[in-house]
């Protein structure tokens, strides 16, 4: 065992169940543009609490059930343990066939040797945190997030330098090849980062309580498809644990990985 295990856990879900669940915690689904990352962020934390796969992502196929693929320190068989110890019944019920048997399932990742070069894919939301501030230039304290390729161009006063798809792999590859401070490594070297993907995604978020507030929260959603080479196995397996970028509780910045080209 090394020091780094990561699991790949995949989770299948009854979408049916998972709607009539949020319906109970007062998380009412719209059938629009959303995504659903908080709805299913609060089901994972009910049934599998700081055991929680993160990052994950949701995968939809029509005629099919919805599964979530994400990496976790913890093996299918400690996600089930949780779940019949400490879950509530119409939390279990969200699984498909309510049967966590067949419904979680894990397998360790292997450890990838340095040199080793593998096509890797992540669906990202590409923002920046910027301290809000008034008419007279003063900061106002308050935390907003901005899309990465809107930053840049404000930046260069109104006239972009680069392409969001530019701006975009740039803010990747510097993510993937950061140093970590656990190791004081770097996971990998990244030879190419394509944007393959990109639209505006209405994200949900509720207050806590008993009167759960909503709101809608418009999101660049950014999917990066690249080739890279590992350089360190321990930091590899840091990367795919962490993930890339912000809100991986939420289905967004899990590594993706395939045999390079």
């Amino acid at each position: 065992m090394g020091v780094y295990d990561v699991h790949l856990v995949e989770i299948t879900l009854d979408f049916g169940a998972l709607m009539r669940f949020l319906r109970d915690k007062g998380m009412i689904p719209r059938w629009d543009d959303e995504d659903l990352g908080y709805g299913i962020h609060t089901w994972l934390v009910s049934a599998f609490g700081s055991l929680s796969p993160k990052p994950w992502r949701l995968f939809t196929t029509r005629g099919r059930p919805p599964k979530i693929l994400g990496y976790a320190l913890h093996d299918a068989k400690d996600l089930r343990e949780h779940l019949l110890a400490y879950a509530a019944p119409g939390t279990m019920r969200v699984l498909l066939q309510s049967d966590p048997e067949t419904s979680i399932l894990s397998k360790p990742m292997p450890r990838f040797l340095p040199g080793k070069s593998l096509a890797y894919e992540v669906l990202t939301v590409p923002v920046v945190r910027k301290t809000t501030v008034d008419e007279d230039g003063e900061e106002r304290g308050k935390t907003v997030e901005k899309d990465l390729f809107l930053h840049h161009v404000e930046k260069h006063g109104g006239r972009a330098q680069e392409s969001r798809a530019e701006v975009y792999g740039k803010w990747v590859r510097d993510l993937l090849e950061r140093e970590f401070p656990e190791t004081k490594k770097r996971a990998v070297d990244v030879h190419d980062a394509r944007l393959e993907g990109f639209r505006l995604v209405r994200q949900v978020r509720y207050t806590h309580g008993e009167m759960r507030n909503r709101s809608r929260i418009l999101r660049p959603q950014a999917l990066i498809r690249g080739e890279l080479t590992v350089r360190d196995p321990d930091t590899f397996s840091l990367l795919l644990e962490k993930g890339v970028g912000r809100h991986k509780a939420f289905g967004y910045g899990m590594l993706l990985l395939r045999p390079a080209r």
